[in-house]
């Protein structure tokens, strides 16, 4: 007769993210933050560690017997001993699955896990504005070689999901489980005013807006060249961000350069997105790159309507022209265009957003995404349950 192998739903697994960077506040802390805080605690013990930072989203993870690592990246190259360091924290924690996240962590821990023997799963969220640029042959050969000695490649979207079959690793390995939202947090509500004084916004205006860091990839200048562009024509027409980053001060800058900045709000980090979302009217996300935009399915969830670039992830999202509108191409001319349109049409406005919170509830609940989630870790953690008992040695360094 074969052996019995337990049921990984009889274990209390634990489970150790590496992240590059401990900072929660973009969409990747965010979705870990979302898992982590729902996964049964009788059968899951959540960790972090951060590679490349001076702290963890602890803060944020509200599970009483989670452990948090910082174990800072050295150097600009390749830090060899960082490889070391993981593999000892795997064991020593006795971690029994690995899941790294985005290319920062994807050489280290994935070579780590190996040493420690302890199965991995590899995240891919989206890409920053240096991973837009083509890809060098060594970058290519390491994806191709590391990816296919995962135990899973777990993507957000079905075109990051392609991009890596392209460098060689097999459909069979790659799952994709899109990003889920609370929609109980991020629903249609009618305190649209207190919010807009919540955040000191006008109360009567027309208030489009957009969340997110503010760097290149998001690409945020078209949308205020738009918003210059539609002004005259839109008097109490306002324009909000909601977010921080490298691209603040020349934004404001173009806002005075406009004769707009007096009709622009940049507000910072703020942890209540869901108060800002409901002052809006209409919800922009021009970026250049997007895996699957957390706070576009909040938006939606939302009721907003939604105009965003014409990216893959979007349309894996929505349907253009039903639930969101996509721009293309995604310059200052053609998102004026948009907006004036949706501006001057109220109805259409109301119309689409009623569409996306009707989308985001049927395929895009977070309750959804923790149960996939569920599913792929106690699939990838099986083997290990098996030999939990059998003591096993690090390899000596050489």
């Amino acid at each position: 007769m074969a052996d019995t192998v337990p049921s990984p739903s009889l274990q209390r697994l634990r489970i150790l993210h590496v992240v590059r960077r401990g900072f929660a506040g973009g969409g990747l802390e965010n979705g870990i933050v979302n898992v982590a805080n729902r996964l049964p605690g009788d059968r899951y013990r959540i960790s972090i560690c951060a590679l490349d930072s001076e702290e963890t989203f602890s803060g944020r993870i509200r599970r009483p017997d989670s452990e948090f690592y910082l174990l800072p990246k050295r150097g600009d190259g390749i830090d060899w001993n960082l490889i070391w360091s993981l593999a000892r924290l795997f064991r020593r924690a006795k971690v029994n699955l690995v899941h790294s996240h985005n290319w920062g962590t994807f050489l280290y821990s994935v070579v780590a896990a190996k040493l420690a023997r302890v199965p991995i799963i590899h995240g891919e969220h989206g890409k920053t504005q240096n991973d837009l640029e083509p890809i060098g042959m060594l970058k290519r050969q390491t994806k191709s070689l590391l990816g296919r000695r995962v135990d899973r490649l777990v993507t957000v979207s079905q075109s990051i999901a392609a991009e890596w079959a392209s460098y060689g690793v097999s459909l069979e390995r790659i799952q994709w489980i899109p990003n889920g939202v609370d929609t109980e947090r991020f629903r249609p509500r009618t305190d649209q005013i207190e919010c807009r004084l919540r955040f000191g916004l006008p109360e009567g205006d027309l208030l489009i807006g957009g969340i997110g860091r503010l760097d290149a990839l998001k690409n945020y200048e078209v949308l205020l060249v738009a918003f210059a562009k539609i002004a005259n024509e839109f008097p109490s027409l306002h324009l909000s961000l909601l977010g921080d980053g490298p691209c603040r001060e020349r934004l404001l800058r173009k806002a005075k350069q406009f004769g707009v900045a007096d009709r622009v709000s940049i507000l910072g980090w703020r942890p209540d997105p869901e108060n800002f979302l409901t002052a809006l009217d209409i919800f922009v996300l021009p970026s250049k790159y997007e895996g699957m935009s957390n706070v576009v399915l909040e938006a939606m969830a939302s009721a907003l309507p939604v105009v965003c670039a014409d990216l893959p992830a979007h349309r894996e999202v929505f349907e253009p022209s039903r639930d969101g509108v996509v721009v293309s191409p995604c310059n200052g001319e053609m998102l004026a265009k948009v907006l004036a349109e949706l501006c001057r049409d109220p109805e259409r406005r109301k119309s689409l957003g009623l569409a996306a919170r009707k989308q985001v509830v049927s395929r895009f609940s977070i309750a959804r995404m923790v149960s996939d989630y569920e599913r792929l870790y106690d699939s990838c953690a099986y083997r290990e349950t098996i030999f939990q008992s059998v003591p096993q040695e690090m390899p000596n360094r050489v």
